[in-house]
């Protein structure tokens, strides 16, 4: 090809067609150009489409992470470690209001007085995101909210907890160790069991040690319940966009 359009340009010259071979010349210019701005688009082309692969992966991992941890946060936090000890001083609530104790549910329920609660959450795929280019997600709304999500809400919320959860505990252990026992141990087949603390022969409703405990405790399941029912319906909202944004 290259040897055509020199033979034409020399063929030109050759028969002093200069006017001609300044045309020429100039339309090859403009081929060339062209040439390089279809080169340049049809790379661009490329590179928007493996860019847009690459965000539908992430995007999608995103959500499967989400959708995990709305499961954990709704089922296992909320519905179970909480539920627990929320259930526990409504037991203690309603002995003291009718003035019977089922005796067989006593340790029970104030072992669970303090059940416990551990925030965790998957923000592997975001980070990996993140560290590849955040700029990578297209829609500059979902980006945002993906950021003010996983870099403000999830970690103010887990640090919220923690410390409602370890300055009421450190009020409440002295005050456990005031009203209870360590429970009797059990030995099945040369196994040693312990199950905890055996709480004392009280007066619920007047001895204020336990009381303090139980107020101590409410304080603590109440205030994280709270904290912990803002984040799932979040995670929807946020998967919801996820959603609609891969099924562009």
């Amino acid at each position: 090809m290259i040897k055509f359009f020199r033979k034409i340009r020399q063929r030109l010259l050759t028969e002093n067609k200069f006017s001609k071979y300044l045309a020429y010349a100039i339309g090859e210019i403009i081929l060339v150009v062209v040439g390089i701005l279809i080169a340049l688009q049809i790379n661009n082309w490329n590179t928007n489409k493996n860019n847009r692969i690459f965000e539908l992966k992430m995007l999608n991992e995103i959500s499967e992470a989400l959708n995990k941890d709305y499961l954990f946060f709704n089922d296992h936090l909320i519905q179970n470690r909480n539920k627990v000890e929320i259930d526990a001083i409504t037991f203690f609530d309603k002995a003291i209001l009718s003035s019977q104790i089922v005796e067989d549910s006593l340790d029970y329920h104030f072992n669970r007085l303090d059940y416990g609660i551990r925030v965790t959450y998957n923000r592997g795929p975001y980070d990996a995101l993140k560290e590849s280019g955040i700029d990578k997600i297209t829609n500059d709304s979902l980006r945002n909210k993906l950021i003010f999500f996983y870099d403000f809400v999830l970690p103010r919320n887990s640090a919220l907890i923690e410390y409602h959860k370890e300055s009421n505990r450190a009020k409440m252990a002295p005050l456990i160790q005031k009203v209870s026992v360590p429970a009797p141990i059990m030995i099945n087949g040369g196994k040693i069991t312990r199950s905890g603390r055996s709480i004392k022969g009280l007066d619920f409703a007047k001895n204020e040690d336990f009381n303090e405990l139980l107020y101590l405790a409410t304080n603590k399941s109440q205030t994280i319940r709270l904290i912990l029912e803002s984040i799932p319906q979040q995670m929807l909202e946020l998967n919801e966009l996820l959603n609609n944004e891969i099924k562009k």
